[in-house]
């Protein structure tokens, strides 16, 4: 056997050139969750954006005080994501949980102390969004039982939206919110918006654990309104602090024009 010596050989690095280095986008996500990462990547395909995973423990029931415990960990599991590298923003994905911990807290707790990092999570997304294309009337389909989608529609009431009709799935179980089957997301539209008089300027489709994204399209040219998902409005929210613009993404209205 030859000496490794004789065998190694000095070879010059060649670094990324820096207009060549990706947007990189860290991502908090449930320990349960079956859907946000996969959206995402299916998103963010072909763009200059890099989605950088770490994955939080979390209860696997979906109720207020298993969502409370998350705030223990969020600042913790977010610096774990490329330590020794410059994030350009970072996301926790969790609706309900940015509500019960407080979206302000969550900001502060991904930030770390870095003031200037972008962050997101999807409670305040869905009202960047519905503020952004000057929403009024609002239909909610939530996977949610009673104790989580009450404090969530009494939010959505104080931040002057009018509620026109919220529709519940009554789902403890994260597991089953990511297991059900988005080929009948159609269906209970159609059930939730039966009866309503005027037309809502949007639907919003809460859980980042809920597969939507590939339906909105189809559910907007069908009803002729904004449809957005707590996977879609983070997307955008973040790609408008950041100047970035996609298009042709199939995933909503709210994306295209940004």
């Amino acid at each position: 056997m030859k000496a490794f010596s004789t065998l190694n050989k000095a070879l010059s690095p060649i670094f990324l050139e820096p207009h060549a280095v990706p947007i990189r986008i860290g991502l908090v996500v449930l320990a349960t969750d079956m859907v946000l990462e996969a959206e995402w990547r299916e998103l963010f395909a072909g763009t200059p954006i890099e989605i950088l995973v770490a994955r939080i423990a979390c209860a696997p029931e979906v109720t207020p005080a298993a969502l409370l415990t998350m705030a223990q960990q969020i600042g913790q599991c977010a610096s774990l994501i490329l330590p020794d590298v410059a994030l350009d923003a970072l996301a926790y994905g969790c609706t309900s949980a940015s509500l019960v911990i407080g979206e302000d807290k969550v900001h502060h707790l991904l930030q770390g102390g870095n003031e200037n990092l972008i962050t997101s999570n999807p409670f305040t997304a869905v009202k960047a969004a519905l503020a952004h294309i000057e929403a009024r009337n609002l239909v909610v389909l939530s996977p949610y039982v009673e104790s989580v989608n009450t404090p969530f529609y009494e939010a959505l009431t104080l931040a002057g939206y009018k509620i026109m009709a919220w529709g519940s799935l009554n789902l403890t179980l994260d597991r089953d919110i990511g297991s059900l089957d988005s080929d009948h997301l159609s269906l209970l539209i159609e059930q939730l918006l039966e009866g309503i008089p005027t037309r809502p300027d949007a639907v919003f489709i809460s859980c980042t654990n809920f597969r939507a994204i590939a339906k909105l399209d189809q559910l907007e040219q069908q009803y002729g309104c904004y449809f957005m998902s707590s996977n879609q409005v983070m997307a955008w929210h973040l790609l408008q602090q950041l100047n970035i613009s996609v298009s042709n993404t199939h995933a909503g209205r709210l994306l295209n024009e940004t």
